[in-house]
């Protein structure tokens, strides 16, 4: 009997995955309206960064409790609280008279999204059948990725007509729409009983160690490195493996790590997230900065890339289904090396029409790769650690997301906006080799592990 996907679960997917719409929609547009916030709150481009970067540090430091979340509470309740914080933090967002405000109203967004997006991708493992889960991936990741395809456009229109306060008060309608779509559709999945007390520790000491590191990056605008910062860091790192190791509470499953398989493809799908969120604060700054476009083709250079990608994710996990992860990892990493390479040599002669071509192509690329890697990365693992799996992953990716715009903002502070793309291009061209190693190096632990199983 061929399995099939019900009506109330497709649904509850869509509702959850348009709270973290939500957030990735306010993100991009954001990135188009820095200098004008720049001018508004009287502030340099670094430290507007931060309504970005501030964001996304938050998506990741709640991402690290999801394992924890989905197991000790239903799945309505945590869709249902993650859709009241981002209404109030869009709302302070809209309202803020001043940076600090609306750092903070993009906090509450990111707590939200936090809770979220690691709840799309729980919900389809746990309730779609195993031999769609590719395809339901895609399509959970194809409603995410609609948000980076539309934010720059929506943003720098609403910049250019109604102000940058409206790109808050408008995207509210994102989780009206997932309150109507998911009252009556989101429900409980199945969750392994919890005994153990929540890890407050463990969880404090990642959360600082994630901040002070993306403090430690922003700051070498100045030219040195901060010590304290540093410092800091590398003892709270320390502090949380060992805690990790050691502790009987519950939070992070650190023993996916001991397992190379899964941090083979762990790393790249970290390295995406890095590269495409840069290039997607990079981009825009360069065609204002230096090819002097208006906000709108700004944002609207992404829109075409990021809405073929979003649309052609769902084809590339039944892609992953039919033919498995090999294909699309390999053929879409090509692709993804291919582009970067050529922007790199190109980047001082590329035209909005070029930008707009590569792009498209990049984003084939790094979502078939992408796409493959997130799911085999969670599917591999047995029942009881997918909800880690899915939490450590949907961790990495926005620690390094947030850390890619960190990197691009500072690169282009610091050497230019022609020559930080250039710069930033060379770094990605340099990690995609690498990340072809990484491919390989799974599919050698794979076969390997089915030699023994035989």
């Amino acid at each position: 009997m061929k399995e099939k996907v019900s009506l109330k679960t497709m649904l509850s997917i869509v509702a959850v995955a348009l709270v973290s719409f939500s957030g990735i929609m306010a993100e991009t547009a954001m990135n188009v309206t820095f200098p004008v916030l720049s001018k508004e709150f009287n502030t340099n481009l670094n430290s507007i960064q931060w309504v970005t970067t501030a964001y996304l540090l938050a998506v990741t430091v709640m991402m690290t409790t999801s394992a924890y979340l989905v197991k000790r509470y239903s799945s309505r309740n945590l869709w249902l609280t993650s859709v009241l914080v981002f209404m109030v933090g869009t709302l302070i967002g809209g309202l803020a008279p001043s940076v600090e405000l609306l750092l903070f109203g993009r906090i509450l967004e990111g707590i939200a999204a936090g809770i979220a997006m690691p709840l799309v991708f729980n919900i389809v493992v746990a309730t779609v059948p195993y031999s769609k889960v590719g395809t339901w991936m895609g399509l959970a990741a194809m409603v995410v990725s609609l948000a980076p395809s539309f934010g720059p456009t929506y943003g720098g229109a609403l910049v250019d007509t109604l102000g940058w306060r409206s790109i808050f008060f408008i995207l509210l309608l994102a989780p009206v729409a997932s309150l109507l779509i998911g009252w009556k559709t989101v429900g409980e999945i199945k969750r392994h009983p919890l005994n153990k007390p929540f890890d407050v520790v463990a969880f404090v000491l990642l959360a600082i160690c994630l901040t002070t590191a993306l403090l430690l990056v922003n700051q070498l605008e100045g030219g040195a490195l901060n010590w304290t910062w540093f410092v800091i860091a590398l003892v709270t790192l320390i502090a949380f493996i060992w805690r990790g190791i050691t502790s009987t509470h519950s939070f992070l499953n650190l023993k996916l790590f001991a397992k190379a398989r899964f941090v083979s493809l762990l790393i790249p799908i970290a390295l995406y997230m890095f590269i495409m969120l840069g290039l997607n604060l990079i981009i825009p700054t360069y065609l204002q900065s230096f090819l002097h476009t208006s906000s709108f083709w700004a944002g609207f250079s992404l829109l075409p890339g990021t809405l073929l990608g979003a649309f052609l994710t769902p084809f590339f996990g039944r892609l992953y289904d039919l033919k498995g992860p090999k294909l699309p990892l390999y053929l879409g990493n090509a692709i993804f090396t291919i582009v970067v390479f050529c922007i790199a040599i190109w980047s001082r002669h590329l035209s909005l029409i070029l930008i707009i071509g590569l792009y498209i192509i990049f984003i084939i690329g790094r979502n078939m790769a992408y796409t493959s890697a997130q799911t085999a990365a969670i599917a591999d693992e047995n029942e009881l650690e997918k909800a880690d799996a899915t939490a450590i992953v949907q961790t990495l990716q926005m620690f390094m997301g947030a850390l890619g715009t960190t990197v691009g903002a500072l690169l282009q502070a610091k050497s230019g906006v022609v020559s930080g793309l250039q710069h930033f291009s060379w770094l990605s061209f340099v990690l995609a080799l690498v990340m072809f190693g990484l491919i390989a190096s799974y599919f050698f632990k794979m076969t390997s592990l089915n030699n023994k199983q035989v």
